[in-house]
C-alpha cells in the first residue's frame, strides 16, 4: 500500500477550552485533490494552518513523509510546500519583482524568470507585471498569488477556499491547470472551498468537517476533464 505524504493521529487544536479541530486518524496521499468543505468555522482552515506550520496543535501527531514534521527544520519543510492562505501581507515592488524574489527562494528553482513566464502565458498576467503589488485589486492579487505558488512545482500545494475572489472564467481556468498539476506533476493538493460544484471538479477526495471533527470522506472515481 502507498506511503501517505501525511499521516494525521490524534490530532486536538483547542483555544480556551474550546475544540477547534479533533481528528482522530487521517491520511493524505501523493499525486491526488484533498478537498475539505464545510460551514464558515467548521475548521477548514484550522485544518491547512496546522499542516502548512501557522498553528500548533495542542497534541497529536503529524507525519510527512513518514517523519514527524516539526522533525524537519523550517527552511526544508517550507522548501516543499507552496501556501496560498486567504490573506497575506501585500509586499512593496512590482509583481514581476514579487513573483522571482518568492520563486527563487525555492532551492530547487535554478531559473526562476523561466518558470514566471511560462505560468504568466498561462494564466494571462503579462499585463500585471509591471503593475505595483498595492494597486491590485483582491482578485488580480489573489491570481498572481496563485500563480507564483503554483509556480514553484511543490510537492505539497495549499489552496486555502480556492473561489476567493474569482470569476467562473478564472476558476475553470484555474482548475483546468491544477489538473495537469496533479497528473501529470504528481502535486498533492490540499484545498478548501464552500462551493460544493467545484468539489465536483477538482476533487479526488472530499472531506466535510463540521465543528472541527471530521464527518465524512469521499472519494471520487469520475475522471475530470483536463
Amino acid at each position: 500500500m502507498p506511503v501517505p505524504i501525511y499521516s494525521i493521529n490524534d490530532l486536538c487544536v483547542s483555544k480556551k477550552d474550546k475544540n477547534l479541530l479533533t481528528i482522530k486518524q487521517f491520511d493524505i496521499h501523493r499525486g491526488a485533490c484533498y478537498v475539505f468543505e464545510g460551514r464558515m468555522g467548521a475548521g477548514k482552515t484550522t485544518f491547512l494552518e496546522v499542516l502548512y506550520l501557522r498553528k500548533k496543535p495542542n497534541r497529536g501527531t503529524i507525519s510527512f513523509e513518514e517523519n514527524n514534521i516539526y522533525s524537519y527544520s523550517h527552511n526544508d519543510y517550507q522548501d516543499q510546500i507552496a501556501i496560498v492562505p486567504q490573506s497575506f501581507e501585500v509586499p512593496w515592488g512590482s509583481v514581476k519583482k514579487y513573483m522571482i524574489k518568492t520563486i527563487s527562494k525555492f532551492s530547487y528553482i535554478k531559473k526562476a524568470e523561466k518558470k514566471m513566464n511560462e505560468i504568466c502565458n498561462k494564466m494571462n498576467i503579462d499585463n500585471l507585471l509591471e503593475r505595483p503589488m498595492k494597486t491590485l485589486t483582491p482578485g488580480e492579487l489573489r491570481w498572481i498569488l496563485l500563480a507564483t505558488m503554483i509556480a514553484a512545482d511543490s510537492k505539497v500545494l495549499f489552496i486555502d477556499e480556492i473561489e476567493l475572489h474569482l470569476g467562473k472564467k478564472d476558476i475553470s481556468n484555474l482548475l483546468s491547470i491544477l489538473h495537469k498539476k496533479i497528473k501529470y506533476d504528481g502535486v498533492t493538493l490540499i484545498t478548501s472551498t464552500q462551493n460544493r460544484e467545484l468539489i465536483k471538479r477538482i476533487a479526488s477526495v472530499t472531506i466535510t468537517l463540521d465543528k472541527g471533527r471530521i464527518i465524512s470522506v469521499r472519494s471520487s472515481s469520475k475522471k475530470k476533464g483536463r
